[in-house]
């Protein structure tokens, strides 16, 4: 559906280099990093607003540059800003993108926003976040796109409107002929819908594998210094050092049956990158 090959961006203090990445037909790709890793410019490359300084972005095959003005409406987006006019009601809006999208379908849009509970006659400027960003996701859905981008749809946003978002991004791509990708910083979410985990670092790709591979190839084990040196040193990931011990991101099957750890999480896997330390 859509490939990334070999993106460059560079900035005065700051370089993203060799970033490639696939986001295949019928799945869910979860983007995850630390603020300024380098995500949000990725997308904006996708979405045209930013242009690479090296690379390609292929959209079915083709240089998305290249995508003509239709084929670039099969993809759909949600940002964190939302974008709407904030001097617009819902029912103007769908005038209005009624006129911009060749496939907008008014029906789903009113249905979605009867299925979302959002008032149709109130301003977007006196939306809380969670209802702008739920009729964000109502545009992005009511027209006929093929993939599906969100930026931090999540962020500050309850569990009760959090979960309903993920369903609705389950919905969206149920059928197998759509692909989503969802970058967000709340990684518990992430973990329940998730195909496949890029984790972009200091503008580099650290690994881009299958969530569920991922989440069981590593563990946290709390270790002392004494065992830590009679244990085989390819089996850690990295270490943290803290007053009342050390924990170790480790990969489980290169250490002992009957040591004891603790499953790991995204959030765990990116704090032992960014705050950890190699063992040599």
């Amino acid at each position: 559906m859509l490939s990334i090959k070999n993106y460059a961006k560079h900035y005065k203090n700051f370089d993203i280099e060799d970033i490639s990445f696939d986001i295949p037909d019928g799945m869910v790709v979860g983007l995850i990093g630390e603020n300024g890793a380098g995500k949000s410019t990725i997308i904006k490359s996708i979405l045209g607003a930013v242009h690479p300084d090296g690379g390609n972005i292929l959209f079915n095959g083709r240089e998305i540059l290249k995508v003509g003005k239709k084929e670039r409406q099969q993809i759909s987006f949600v940002l964190d800003d939302t974008g709407l006019p904030m001097e617009l009601n819902l029912a103007m809006l769908d005038n209005v993108l009624s006129c911009i999208y060749d496939k907008w379908d008014s029906s789903k849009f009113r249905e979605l926003v009867r299925q979302f509970a959002l008032p149709e006659k109130k301003l977007f400027k006196d939306f809380s976040k969670g209802m702008k960003m739920k009729a964000a996701i109502a545009v992005a859905l009511s027209y006929d796109s093929t993939i599906l981008i969100l930026d931090e749809p999540t962020s500050g946003l309850d569990p009760v409107v959090r979960d309903e978002i993920l369903e609705m991004i389950y919905n969206y791509n149920k059928d197998g002929n759509r692909a989503v990708l969802l970058s967000s910083h709340i990684t518990s979410d992430l973990e329940k819908i998730c195909d496949y985990i890029v984790y972009i670092h200091d503008g580099k790709i650290i690994f881009n594998e299958e969530k569920d591979v991922l989440l069981n190839k590593y563990a946290v084990y709390s270790i002392d210094e004494k065992k830590l040196g009679e244990l085989d040193g390819d089996a850690f990931v990295r270490i943290i050092r803290r007053e009342y011990g050390m924990e170790v991101l480790a990969e489980k099957d290169k250490m002992p049956h009957d040591f004891e750890y603790k499953p790991v999480t995204l959030d765990d896997i990116m704090l032992f990158y960014s705050k950890g330390e190699q063992i040599c």
